[in-house]
């Protein structure tokens, strides 16, 4: 039987998905992972578990090749950052495919995509703090441009991602990431005010598709969480129109000419920027939450685009979907939780998952992994839907006991 390897992925949401899929397609399904627990769990959807504590090139080739021994490996892939484009790197190795590494890796770091797309109006004012940045003077520069974001280049879900409000709070953060990532240098930039949302782009011989475009609400605290997400088959032609033409002028400056990825872009007093740019399918319900909207699988057709055949992006039907997370506002171990069935009966309710579990420690979200499950509805309006999933994720509960840990 035919293998698909998968390097790396999350317990829940489209990396998951992508491994169901391909299972489901009809391949054995083998996972290469850096987290011992996955050795432990009894995962359904996996045929073997091949742990590596070190996910660098040369161990996975190793690995890879004993695979091979054995397997007939047809695809290696990643839905998890920052191994898309070293997946795609070892799929070109063994297994002969077409996807551009090389622009998935300007994409996984966002101060090297930043400085590749500087020319193009779409980019925010931006600075990178190296070692030898001289900080007083950035300070002085900055004096009156807060709020600001500051980021880590490798920073994923929100990780590592800070909203800054002072020049104290910069230099705190500033100090913590250093701390945490000696080696790496920073990222500032400006902080856009607008609506934000998602573009599901994947790329077949230099030709653009758009999968899906999805509009964000985000919590913003210490850090930026979506809470939120809705697909709106119905939508003002100018905005549809300036964001395809946002996207494929970046696609094009980066050259991409098979591969997929998502873009998250900001209106701005009407002009368009680029808030981010990862190599990958947005990961939580993101796949799902296409699937309601549209009908077709978006994980099955990047699967097919990384085995050389050409995606098909062609909506079954045509739905108002919104996507609320489930979030808690203090930390504490959970005890239980109620109104999970209340809320499965809700009208308009399509799914609801829940990945918290009693005796786990939960905590506000500082980062998208501090989101424990989330509510699909349908509506016959954008705002319909949002209403009908708010109005079900208030009937769940989560008991929580102090912890002080």
């Amino acid at each position: 039987m035919k293998s698909v390897v998968f390097i790396e992925t999350n317990r829940y949401g489209s990396s998951m998905e992508g491994m169901i899929t391909a299972g489901k397609l009809g391949y054995d399904v083998h996972l290469i992972t850096a987290k011992k627990r996955y050795l432990e769990e009894r995962i359904p959807e996996l045929n073997a578990v091949h742990f590596i504590a070190d996910l660098k090139e040369e161990n996975l080739k190793k690995t890879i090749t004993e695979i091979k021994r054995e397997k007939d490996v047809s695809l290696i892939i990643s839905f998890v950052d920052p191994f898309v484009s070293l997946a795609a790197k070892m799929n070109r190795f063994f297994c002969g495919g077409n996807i551009d590494n090389g622009a998935l890796s300007i994409m996984e770091n966002k101060i090297l995509f930043r400085s590749h797309l500087s020319r193009l109006q779409y980019s925010p004012n931006y600075d990178i703090i190296h070692d030898h940045t001289p900080l007083n003077s950035l300070y002085i520069k900055l004096k009156e441009s807060y709020p600001i974001v500051l980021k880590s280049p490798s920073s994923s879900g929100s990780r590592d991602v800070y909203f800054i409000h002072s020049e104290t709070h910069l230099k705190n953060r500033i100090k913590f990431l250093k701390r945490k990532k000696p080696n790496e240098d920073l990222l500032i930039e400006e902080y856009l005010e607008g609506p934000q949302y998602i573009v599901e782009a994947i790329v077949y011989n230099g030709e653009i598709q758009i999968a899906a475009i999805i509009e964000q609400e985000i919590t913003k605290q210490f850090k930026f969480i979506v809470t939120g997400y809705s697909i709106s088959p119905i939508m003002d032609k100018e905005a549809v129109d300036g964001i395809v033409e946002v996207t494929k002028a970046i696609l094009e400056e980066l050259k991409l000419e098979n591969g997929n990825c998502h873009l998250e872009l900001r209106n701005v007093n009407g002009t368009w920027k680029l808030v981010e740019i990862n190599p990958r399918i947005s990961g939580g319900p993101v796949n799902n939450l296409i699937e309601h909207a549209y009908g077709f699988n978006y994980t099955e057709q990047i699967i097919n685009l990384y085995m050389g055949k050409k995606p098909v992006i062609e909506s079954q039907w045509n739905h108002f979907v919104h996507a609320h997370l489930f979030t808690v506002d203090q930390v504490g171990k959970l005890v239980k939780m109620t109104g999970l069935e209340e809320a499965q009966k809700a009208q308009g309710i399509i799914d609801i998952f829940i990945r918290a579990e009693p005796g786990q420690i939960l905590s506000p979200p500082l980062s998208m992994g501090h989101r424990y499950g989330y509510v699909i509805a349908k509506g016959r309006t954008k705002d319909e839907a949002r209403s009908l999933a708010l109005s079900a994720s208030k009937k769940v509960k989560f008991e929580l006991a102090p912890y002080n840990g």
